[in-house]
This record gives C-alpha cells, sequence and structure tokens, in this order.
C-alpha cells in the first residue's frame, strides 16, 4: 500500500492496469477538491480502477485515537495513531474572528528538548512521513467540514522540529500549496524552528512566500542555551547571521516565538536586549504566556503576570518592534503551546461525543 499523495506511484498502478493518466486528474479532483476518502465513492472512476486504488492506496494513514474538544468550543485536539502505534497530535483552533487554524506534527516525539515543552521529554521516536504530515490536514478538513468551516491557516507548531524533517516537510508543503490539489495559499503557511540555521536560508529560497517563525524565548546565549540546548550549537550569531540572510531573500519579516516564565526568561533586563537584538530587524514578536504541564511544575515554572509581559512590549515598542500577547486557546484539554504530549487521560478533558 502507498500513500494517496505519491503521483509517481498513482501513475505507475494506472499504466500497470491499462488506464490513461488523465484518470490521475480526475483521482486529484475527487480526493483533494471533492474530499472523498472513499474509493468506492470516487464515481467519476470506472468501477474497475475503484477496486484496483482500494487495494493498493491509502488516502490516510493515520487514524484517530481520541479528540478532545475544550470547554469553550474553540479548540480540538486530536491524538493520532500511526500504523507503526507511535503517536502525534493536531490541534484545531476555532478563532472568534472565524478563521480556523491547523496545528500539525512533523515528528513523533521531538529531539530539541527544551525544557519548556511537553513534548521535549519525550525524544525523538521517529520523523513523520510526507503521507503522515498531509493525513492530519485530511483528517482535520474532513472533521470541519461535518461543521461547515473551511481550514485558513496551517501552522508546523505541533510535535517536532521541522527543519530536522526537512525533505518531508518541504515536500508536503508542495504538495499542499499545489494548485491540481489542495491550492492552500503559501502565505498561510507557517513553519516554526527552534533555530536549525543552516536550513533557514535554503528554506527561503525554496519557499519566499512561507512564514517563518522562530522559537527565540531569550536575548543572549547564556538566557537561551538554559531553556533551549540548541542554542549551544547554533547561537545567537550564528542564528540572527541565517536569518537576516534569509530577510534578504525573502523580504519578509520573521516571526519571534517568546516564552514568558517567571522568573526564568522575564527578567526586566531581557526586555532591553530583546529589543537591541531586534531593532532594525523585519521581526514581530509573540509572547507566548507559559503553559504548565507537569514537567514544569518540578522545574517550578509559572507564567508571567500580565504587567510584566506588557512592560516587555513597551521596550519594544520603544524600540519600533511590532508585538503580539499571545491568546492561550486550548490549555483545558492540554494543547496550548508546549503542552503536546500525546495526553490519553479524559480527567481533565472533555472528550469528543
Amino acid at each position: 500500500m502507498f500513500s494517496i499523495h505519491e503521483d509517481k506511484a498513482l501513475l505507475d498502478l494506472l499504466a500497470s492496469i491499462g488506464e490513461k493518466p488523465y484518470r490521475l486528474k480526475q483521482i486529484h479532483q475527487e480526493f483533494y477538491k471533492n474530499l472523498v476518502l472513499d474509493f468506492s465513492e470516487m464515481t467519476s472512476l470506472p468501477a474497475k480502477l475503484r477496486e484496483s486504488l482500494a487495494s493498493s492506496v491509502q488516502t490516510t494513514d493515520l487514524t484517530i485515537d481520541v479528540t478532545h474538544r475544550s470547554e469553550d468550543g474553540q479548540t480540538t485536539k486530536i491524538l493520532l495513531k500511526t500504523h507503526d502505534d507511535r503517536r502525534i497530535e493536531a490541534v484545531i483552533m476555532r478563532h472568534l474572528s472565524g478563521r480556523t487554524t491547523l496545528c500539525i506534527s512533523c515528528q513523533a516525539g521531538c529531539p530539541m528538548a527544551c525544557s519548556f515543552c511537553a513534548t521535549g521529554t519525550l525524544g525523538l521516536e521517529r520523523n513523520l512521513s510526507v503521507g503522515e504530515i498531509l493525513d492530519q490536514i485530511t483528517i482535520a478538513k474532513t472533521l470541519l467540514a461535518k461543521e461547515q468551516r473551511e481550514l485558513r491557516n496551517i501552522v508546523f507548531m505541533g510535535m517536532g522540529e521541522p527543519l530536522t524533517n526537512y525533505d518531508n516537510v518541504c515536500e508536503a508543503i508542495r504538495i499542499l500549496s499545489d494548485q491540481k490539489k489542495w491550492d492552500f495559499s503559501s502565505r498561510r503557511i507557517t513553519v516554526s524552528t527552534c533555530g536549525i540555521a543552516p536550513k533557514i536560508v535554503a528554506f527561503g529560497r525554496e519557499f519566499p512566500q512561507v512564514s517563518l517563525a522562530i522559537s527565540l524565548h531569550a536575548p543572549n546565549d547564556t538566557a537561551r542555551s538554559d531553556v533551549m540546548p540548541v542554542n549551544k550549537t547554533y547561537p545567537l550569531e550564528v542564528l540572527m547571521a541565517a536569518l537576516d540572510e534569509y530577510v534578504a531573500i525573502t523580504n519578509k519579516r520573521v516571526f519571534y516565538e517568546y516564552i514568558m516564565i517567571a522568573g526564568v526568561t522575564d527578567r526586566l533586563p531581557y526586555a532591553d536586549e530583546l529589543a537591541t537584538l531586534l531593532a532594525g530587524r523585519m521581526a514581530h514578536v509573540n509572547f507566548i504566556p507559559y503553559n504548565a504541564w507537569e514537567g514544569g511544575a518540578m522545574r517550578n515554572y509559572r507564567p508571567s503576570s500580565r504587567v510584566i509581559i506588557e512592560r516587555f512590549q513597551k521596550k519594544l515598542e520603544e524600540k519600533g518592534v511590532p508585538s503580539t500577547i499571545r491568546h492561550t486557546m486550548g490549555d483545558d484539554i492540554a494543547a496550548a503551546c508546549g503542552q503536546l504530549a500525546r495526553k490519553h487521560g479524559t480527567e481533565d478533558t472533555k472528550k469528543d461525543s
């Protein structure tokens, strides 16, 4: 069995059973445009072709294990199972403005071990395939279709580091934005990285319209290395040089994610350092209030006060650096930033019917 996203394999299958290549366009229409996942229901195709496809091709290789929906109804966390019994998570966010965002994973687990992130405690199990990355979108679109909602934004901010699964993430983006397939606007895709500097420039050359978010979280090497081990490999001097080159190539601003942890990342001198670091750069900072999880309690991590966050924001404003304080969604079902850790239990969640 192979994934429906593999065009070469589909063309080989069509040739092997005497079907013309134009059938590929019909398959694309049924799956990507009409969201038909059952080959028996792809009525534009002849019956024998439908049978061949059903025996050889998978429309999704992931299965839903369980879903949890937040009390306010805005957020749905989907726990998904792979063919080899791995668990990954995707999160649907229904914004009050009316737009809908899907946060997807690119790895089972994560190798980066950031101290504030539950996913990092899992370690890396394996990269997700192109099909498994895209299957999360298929499943989310199917769930949203029942609500008569369209998916507007996709963010690679779930489990894993996208730039350490570079080839598969890039191929997934190509398929996602292909006009003959989902035709998803590149401008509505965001890839978040903790700072794999050598891949940032290459990514900018290949996808100049896709937005880039950087998990910064501290304004100097000492503080950043304490919470993000990747900084020891790619310190700020190296990272910022890569980002400056990225901006020169794309002419796009970079989104900087900055987690606000009381007494750790929110020390007031850091506000000045952050403002100085980003002044004059095409940057937008998203301040993320720390979202609690079990491991964070062991470190005595707590979210910063609103007053402190606003002080940081004022310092940036004085240097001409725009910023936003992120609205937390899904923290009651462990679906907020830094909380994804494949939690099965329902003791603190509301399970979807």
